[in-house]
């Protein structure tokens, strides 16, 4: 089961705190949105569904005091790669359909719907914020828009932060803090867009730890 690798490795908690929110009982409360924050939205909205594809360098810290590194490839509509830098054993892929989430130490192999995770406002088509979220907050600071939002559906505690930078926007960093206030932020780096990817960066083979393979 997913939750005894959490117990095991602090580095798959981190990586679970990335793809699900905590649930709480109580229904989180969203900002009075002026015009001017709808205009916003719809900035954000509209760039995020702009991006075909996109490659990143990423530093990833958490409160709990890791770091790590790597690159990300994004290819919109439904398709990332999290590729983490070495030793980190984890690898996360999203394939259209579910983030997948591999941890090679432990040859685990576990599937996440897409819409039940975080990444989803990165990986889904026709982005709709107001739609899948609650705008919980949204500030802008000199030369930055960045937009905080709590799972709709879910009723969840967690948030997930974005930060973009104005003029021209472009994604800087997001930040996902679950309901015990644990915080992983991504910070991405050297971007590039426009670039074509294979299209196998985005599978995982279902036999890669053949008769050993866990999957959740």
């Amino acid at each position: 089961m997913i939750m005894r690798a959490v117990a095991m490795l602090k580095n798959l908690f981190i990586v679970m705190v990335l793809l699900s929110f905590s649930y709480g009982s109580n229904l989180a409360k969203g900002a009075d949105l002026t015009q001017d924050d709808l205009d916003n939205i719809s900035k954000i909205e509209n760039f995020l569904n702009s991006i075909t594809t996109l490659k990143s360098n990423f530093l990833q810290t958490a409160s709990t005091g890791e770091r790590s590194g790597g690159v990300l490839f994004l290819d919109r509509p439904g398709k990332m790669r999290v590729q983490y830098d070495e030793p980190s054993p984890i690898l996360l892929v999203s394939d259209g359909s579910y983030v997948i989430y591999v941890e090679k130490n432990l040859e685990q192999i576990s599937h996440f719907p897409i819409a039940q995770t975080p990444l989803r406002v990165l990986i889904e088509k026709d982005v709709d914020l107001q739609a899948w979220y609650k705008i919980k907050d949204i500030k802008r600071g000199p030369g930055t828009l960045r937009l905080t939002l709590i799972m709709k559906d879910d009723l969840s505690l967690g948030s997930v932060q974005l930060l973009f930078s104005d003029r021209p926007m472009q994604l800087r960093q997001w930040t996902i803090r679950d309901q015990q206030g644990i915080e992983v932020r991504v910070s991405l780096m050297d971007m590039q867009r426009g670039a074509r990817f294979d299209p196998k960066l985005f599978e995982v083979d279902p036999n890669l730890f053949s008769s050993s393979n866990k999957e959740n």
